[in-house]
């Protein structure tokens, strides 16, 4: 037997972590993917700010004279103050080439001022070629004092002091890639958690009705499953007497005799043995009988005998079967187990005097209408609120056919229509379950 269908409670809870697990799944792809596009973006930026920022700043170093032999390193950097408090610049080098290597003659970090290094054709060509070169900051020993920290990009540009020297400036530009990031999520982010969570509380009132409708159909299917188990536990022990009380009980008898007349034979007592022992065979025939499947009575025939029971109890039923011809077994089956319960209703709950059972054939489908002069449902009362009824609608719903009750004070009309040449045949619900 399967498990039970989930409680609402259950259902929402899962509601509620399905919905946490999908937004922060949403939430962490969307990080994933903003980073990534914030990166390009803010290198983009990042480039085109560091190009500005260099021109800027060769601009203003290029009124220096860096040529004498003392550069005045304070009044190089009051002019460059600016820069530095505005946040656009965090290291500013100035190269002189010489021959073939290049010396640091000023920066904003002392200790890097004599510094030198090889001097590179290939940056002076690109240099020569794109005005300014663009360059993520390696982490070795000549940028010891700005690798590790931000992220930065360095800028290369050629300039003219006011000698006429010929210079290189290396400006160090941070990269705002977090603070791009964090202000674009701060707008995605609350919008898709918020239709999340109107999402959510969209679903959650249907799951519940699904789970609630999924209750019911599984209590349907279990007293389906008990009322059939116990219709077999009853038949088995019904045999088991019949076999016990007397056939069994004529063998263990016919057993003894024969073995008293082993010594002294008797004609007649012999007679009688044999005479009983064909009368056991006959019972045990007609019980293999009864098991065997035999040809199904024709379908007027099967409701008359499927109402007689109500009609021993005083009820009147009047039957009008017109059909055009015998439907199969399957949908004679649904029929009459269907005009069984109806009319079982009828006797125990409409307080009716009179029924009538009418069975009609229209163009693809046969209808069967149950209707009486009783008082119709109770107050409160559904045509759902019993069992019986609930799985014949369901029975006649897996052969997509259908089946419907309307009531009054001046009785109650069930009507029930079933697809002639369905293909989908199963065995009608049991229909004492009410």
């Amino acid at each position: 037997m399967r498990g039970s269908t989930p409680s609402a409670t259950t259902i929402v809870r899962r509601h509620l972590l399905a919905a946490a697990a999908v937004t922060l799944a949403i939430v962490a792809a969307l990080v994933g993917v903003e980073w990534s596009l914030a990166t390009a973006e803010a290198d983009r930026v990042t480039r085109a700010a560091a190009t500005r920022v260099a021109e800027r700043v060769s601009s203003v170093l290029s009124a220096a004279d860096f040529a004498r032999g003392t550069i005045d390193v304070a009044a190089l950097d009051g002019r460059l103050e600016g820069f530095f408090a505005a946040g656009s610049v965090v290291r500013v080098k100035v190269w002189r080439v010489e021959d073939d290597a290049a010396r640091v003659v000023y920066s904003d970090e002392r200790r890097l001022i004599g510094d030198r290094r090889p001097y590179s054709p290939v940056l002076a060509e690109r240099l020569a070629r794109q005005g300014v070169v663009v360059l993520e900051v390696p982490d070795d020993a000549e940028h010891r004092f700005e690798a590790g920290g931000d992220e930065l990009r360095e800028a290369f540009i050629a300039f003219t002091d006011a000698g006429g020297a010929a210079l290189r400036l290396e400006v160090y530009v941070p990269v705002f890639r977090d603070a791009w990031v964090r202000s674009t999520l701060a707008v995605y982010v609350p919008v898709l958690v918020g239709g999340v969570a109107t999402l959510v509380a969209v679903l959650v009132p249907m799951s519940v009705r699904l789970a609630r409708r999924l209750s019911d159909a599984e209590i349907d299917r279990r007293l389906a499953i008990e009322y059939g188990l116990r219709s077999r536990e009853r038949e088995r022990l019904r045999l088991g007497r019949r076999l016990h009380d007397d056939v069994l009980q004529d063998l263990a008898g016919s057993a003894l005799a024969l073995e008293a007349l082993a010594s002294a034979p008797d004609p007649a007592r012999l007679r009688a043995i044999a005479s009983m022992l064909a009368n056991d065979a006959r019972t045990l025939r007609g019980i293999l009988d009864a098991a065997a499947p035999e040809r199904p009575p024709a379908l007027a025939e099967a409701i008359e005998a499927a109402v007689t029971p109500a009609r021993s109890s005083g009820l009147t039923v009047e039957l009008d079967i017109r059909t055009d011809a015998e439907p199969d077994a399957e949908t004679s089956r649904l029929l009459v187990e269907a005009a069984r319960e109806l009319v079982r209703n009828v006797r125990e709950h409409a307080h009716a005097s009179r029924a009538t059972v009418n069975l009609r054939t229209e163009p693809g489908v046969i209808v069967l209408t149950v209707s009486d002069d009783g008082q119709g449902f109770a107050p409160g009362r559904t045509m759902t609120s019993g069992h019986g009824l609930r799985l014949l609608q369901s029975a006649f719903a897996e052969v997509q056919g259908d089946l419907t009750v309307t009531t009054s004070d001046g009785g109650t009309v069930a009507r029930g229509r079933v697809p002639v040449e369905s293909e989908a045949r199963v065995a009608p619900a049991p229909a004492t379950m009410l």
